[in-house]
């Protein structure tokens, strides 16, 4: 810089005119070269750190969903589901289900009941005369505003009767279908009254379209439903009747899905892998060659060399993956126990027939060495799930109030010799009902005898299932007799969600109106401080078996509960002392938990990094802004100096040029 400054100094004074510009802006330039230079190094090396955290960064949250896939134990939970012959019966999977087959006989497929009018028209527009046609016991009047074939059909259509009116051309003549709208036996309905559908032209049911219920065979056991769709019968899953084959078995299996599990253990292994070598870059101390230097995924190698943050990752990940898990039962306590291992240059290994063989003989522990979950020591409490909340430990449960179903009782018994409606009134056929909170709605039974009490109440169950609205609204009832023939209509749901609200209903016993509330599941978890947590306040709003704790709940001392984001199920069972939940973390959850805490901005040992180089990196833009401006201030200091200069030399010029005319002028 000195030379720099006397060069442009002294071409500046050799020549007639003097750049000030020029002069201030070295000048200035040398003030402030020192400090400059100082932020700029620093600048330098806190972004090559920073870009390479920010890089490292990016590689351990996409290694970190690879951890989180195996710390969640519904990976370990999925399964397939396969028939031998879906053209006649199929399945699917819709919760919890065990591993198993059953045997399935396609019987009776379920049908919606059609009846067609023996009296034909010469077309849709053809007169009908004036009057009343009575479906299934309800009146639908026919005048001048809709005597026609059309006009019926239209009229029928808009009336909400369940029944679907249809005018076919069979090539001879319209004729009008009609067709109820839900599948099943109690879906037969008859069409009387009017004067020209009687004697040859009434409605007739048409052959092979008569309303009934599909039936299968389930293991031997004959079961009915109003649907070919059966979902009630093995909880978790859904048998779908597609053709008939009588005599014909289909197997549906169902089974674990090993080969997801399998993928997600490779997958997991070759990113750890992967992200052992970045690592490895990172700290090297190695100088690249000029091939290299030109690969992008060099780009960051070495630029973490020496420094303690990577080796204190390094640690804590192997750490995470390191010994045997204290907190589980069985010989499948450790990584290696699985057939995975570290070779000598840090890469993980997988034995894959281990593996198969580990899966093959116990799925659940399998998922105990990777997913975060637990145990209960009571047959009837499920834990589904936790959090990274969660902590390790043995929490004894207390069950104050099992979780109830709304449950409304008869309070007449059904006859022995059932229940006969065929010549019963509308009304006295009618009743209303609510069920899980949902609209009230009017349910119609057949006019028919329903010989027995078991007849009556499956036809009680099927037209309240088999409501449009009910339906619709997910809710579901169980209809059964206790002994004494007395009839019990139950929700399907569990806890405050499940409600019951039915009209008085002679016919069923129900003398008056009754309605009742489902209870939730209701207790303490005692933490390991021994604090409690009610567990109530956490009761699964539509379902209240389930207890989905807040991972924000503090327990009675008002400290951070151990247990939040605990996930759990009581299915019932005896009040009081129920054993304890065992909360276990696997490897893959212990995993994912230390990549998140060396992330976590505020706490992490990589975010807290990145914030204070983002901090000093601010602080040397600051600087940098103080020396722009001294830099600012300089230049205009030694442009006015040296302004003043060359007006200086310019007023000498002028003295010498005079001086210069006056002396040399020819003498006379």
């Amino acid at each position: 810089m000195a030379n720099e400054i006397g060069t442009t100094l002294l071409n500046s004074l050799t020549r007639s005119s003097f750049d000030v510009g020029n002069m201030a802006k070295v000048l200035a330039e040398a003030d402030v070269a020192g400090p400059l230079s100082i932020v700029d190094r620093k600048s330098e090396k806190y972004n090559t750190e920073l870009n390479a955290l920010k890089y490292l960064q990016t590689n351990l949250t996409a290694f970190n969903s690879y951890a989180k896939e195996l710390a969640s134990p519904s990976l370990f939970s999925q399964n397939t589901i396969n028939s031998t012959n879906e053209a006649v019966v199929s399945a699917s999977i819709t919760g919890d289900v065990t591993a198993g087959s059953y045997n399935i006989e396609s019987m009776q497929l379920a049908q919606a009941h059609t009846v067609i009018s023996g009296k034909t028209f010469g077309s849709q527009y053809d007169a009908i005369s004036n009057g009343t046609m009575t479906i299934n016991g309800q009146d639908i009047t026919i005048d001048a505003s809709n005597n026609t074939l059309e006009g019926l059909q239209r009229t029928i259509n808009a009336s909400g009767l369940g029944v679907t009116a249809s005018i076919i051309n069979n090539g001879g003549g319209y004729q009008l279908m009609m067709t109820a709208n839900e599948t099943g036996a109690a879906s037969q309905f008859d069409v009387t009254g009017h004067p020209d559908f009687t004697g040859a032209d009434a409605f007739a049911a048409v052959p092979g379209a008569e309303g009934q219920d599909a039936i299968m065979k389930l293991n031997g056991v004959q079961v009915t439903n109003s649907t070919n769709s059966f979902s009630n019968v093995i909880s978790g899953l859904t048998f779908n009747l597609n053709s008939e084959a009588v005599g014909s078995t289909q197997v549906v299996s169902i089974a674990n899905d090993s080969e997801s599990v399998v993928t997600a253990i490779k997958d997991f292994v070759d990113v750890y892998n992967q992200l052992d070598t970045i690592l490895k870059d990172l700290g090297s101390y190695d100088p690249l060659t000029a091939a290299e230097m030109e690969d992008p995924e060099k780009e960051f190698t070495g630029d973490l060399a020496g420094n303690s943050l990577l080796r204190n990752l390094k640690t804590q990940i192997r750490e995470a993956m390191s010994g045997a898990l204290t907190s589980t039962s069985g010989s499948f306590d450790s990584l290696s126990s699985v057939g995975i291992s570290f070779d000598r240059y840090g890469q993980m290994q997988l034995d894959e027939a281990q593996l198969n063989s580990v899966m093959s003989s116990d799925m659940d522990a399998l998922a105990g060495v990777f997913s975060a979950g637990g145990t209960a020591t009571d047959n009837l409490v499920n834990v589904t799930g936790g959090s990274a909340k969660t902590l390790e430990g043995s929490y004894a449960l207390d069950i104050t109030q099992v979780a109830e179903r709304a449950v409304v009782a008869g309070d007449t018994a059904i006859a022995a010799g059932g229940v006969d409606l065929s010549a019963a009134a509308l009304a006295d056929r009618t009743f209303s009902i609510s069920v899980d909170g949902g609209a009230t709605v009017d349910i119609t039974l057949a006019a028919q005898n329903y010989a027995s009490p078991q007849e009556f109440a499956t036809a009680m169950s099927d037209a309240i299932n088999g409501n449009a609205d009910i339906m619709a609204s997910g809710a579901r009832v169980s209809v059964s007799l206790d002994g004494t023939n007395n009839l019990n209509i139950t929700s399907n749901r569990f806890g405050a969600a499940s409600s019951v609200d039915m009209s008085a209903f002679a016919a069923a016993g129900y003398s008056a109106a009754a309605n009742d509330i489902g209870q939730n599941v209701d207790g303490t978890l005692t933490m390991n401080n021994g604090a409690t947590v009610n567990i109530g306040a956490y009761a699964d709003m539509s379902d209240g078996r389930k207890v989905n704790i807040s991972e924000f709940a503090v327990d009675s001392s008002g400290a951070a509960a151990d247990v939040r984001g605990l996930q759990f199920d009581v299915q019932g069972g005896a009040l009081g002392p129920r054993g304890t939940i065992d909360y276990v973390e696997g490897f893959g959850s212990k995993v994912f938990n230390t990549i998140n805490d060396v992330l976590e901005a505020d706490t992490g040992l990589i975010g807290q990094r990145v914030s204070s180089l983002n901090d000093r990196l601010g602080e040397l833009e600051e600087k940098r802004e103080k020396i722009d401006i001294r830099f600012e201030k300089m230049e205009m200091k030694y442009r006015m100096q040296f302004s003043m200069m060359q007006s200086i030399m310019s007023q000498m010029q002028e003295t010498q040029s005079f001086l210069t005319q006056t002396y040399n002028r020819p003498a006379q």
